[in-house]
């Protein structure tokens, strides 16, 4: 497969102007950046921290690799047709529109808080037990999506309904680009099936919100300063997993910060102190993400804001009755192979969708 002189001048261009978005030079700052912290001496001190900018210098490491590849690539597709070798040529085609695709989606992860962990809640709207067994299904979604995606998924916090749904499901959710691949996935989404609670296997529609925000912002963003006389602490045991001594002790901690109304539950440390220490660190950095909302450059990178879980205000519509279709309401990309959605949390190629559309 050649193109004409005109086609190939027209692909290349298109090429550079990618390179050119990337900002090696940026890139190359962060890289060296890093690398001059990482030869301090006393950097090891802090395992944390130390280890904390290695993972970095790993991840620019490999996208300077691949942007460097992709380069490389482009002067070998000039050679091939210039010596008019179609095989050649045809092959190295092959591996720039792989790569290509790659450092395109790489454009959609480049905002302030898209390598931060994420935090991604989920909780029932109205329906009773649907709405709680559909925010049980969408919990179980995105822990399927985690583990295909190589992403460490530990859930935080877990309230049970009375009938084995989900109340509310938090979960901390780290790994490279973490929050930048799930934020789009905050909003509404809405459910239609038979209900498996119903006697008369009546179609019901149920609706869950999922929230996601970033952890870790209160480094980049100040938040209020915390008075302890501001807080309000609430003990109780914890539900779910997590063996014998966590589920008959008090260790599960929820704290209120007062002034703003913003509450924190946790539960997934064995220890009320550890929860309490895990509470207080959460709820830093959801007041700093209210601070950083004030900011309009911050603002649209934060898509966790709270909506009503009703009709009309999905992102997602998920129909398992009277046929099978997810359709995202914001890029209209669909699928009718719901269980490799629902049950093998293959979101990838959806959320893709949803970020090209938002460059639109």
């Amino acid at each position: 497969m050649m193109l004409s002189i005109n086609e190939l001048n027209e692909y290349l261009t298109g090429c550079l102007l990618l390179v050119e978005s990337l900002n090696l030079n940026l890139l190359n700052n962060q890289i060296e950046e890093l690398e001059s912290q990482l030869s301090q001496e006393d950097v090891w001190s802090d395992q944390a921290r130390a280890s904390t900018l290695n993972q970095d210098l790993s991840k620019f490491s490999q996208q300077k690799t691949k942007i460097d590849e992709f380069q490389d690539l482009l002067e070998n597709l000039q050679i091939a047709f210039d010596l008019e070798d179609e095989i050649q040529f045809t092959e190295i085609f092959s591996k720039v529109e792989n790569l290509k695709t790659e450092l395109e989606n790489e454009k959609f992860l480049n905002g302030e808080f898209d390598n931060n962990t994420a935090l991604l809640a989920v909780h029932p709207g109205a329906g009773g037990v649907d709405a709680e067994d559909w925010a049980a299904m969408l919990t179980s979604m995105y822990q399927s999506f985690c583990r295909k995606q190589g992403l460490d998924c530990n859930i935080i916090h877990l309230s049970v309904g009375d009938e084995g749904g989900v109340k509310t499901a938090t979960m901390s959710i780290k790994g490279p680009k973490a929050y930048g691949l799930l934020k789009e996935e905050a909003g509404v989404h809405r459910l239609v099936r038979i209900s498996p609670f119903n006697s008369g296997k009546t179609r019901e529609t149920s609706f869950a919100l999922v929230e996601v925000i970033p952890d870790d912002i209160y480094d980049k963003v100040s938040g209020p300063k915390i008075d302890e006389k501001d807080l309000k602490w609430d003990y109780f045991m914890a539900g779910g997993k997590g063996g014998q001594s966590v589920n008959t002790t008090y260790s599960a901690v929820r704290v209120t910060h007062i002034p703003t109304g913003t509450t924190v539950v946790c539960q997934n440390e064995r220890s009320q102190v550890q929860n309490k220490e895990q509470a207080l660190k959460y709820l830093a950095n959801k007041l700093a993400i209210l601070e950083a909302k004030k900011n309009k450059e911050l603002e649209k990178e934060l898509r966790g804001e709270f909506q009503s879980a009703e009709w009309g205000s999905q992102i997602r519509n998920y129909v398992l009755h009277p046929y099978k279709l997810v359709k995202d309401t914001r890029s209209g990309w669909e699928t009718t192979d719901t269980d490799k959605i629902l049950l093998e949390g293959d979101l990838i190629d959806l959320i893709w969708s949803v970020k090209r559309a938002r460059q639109v």
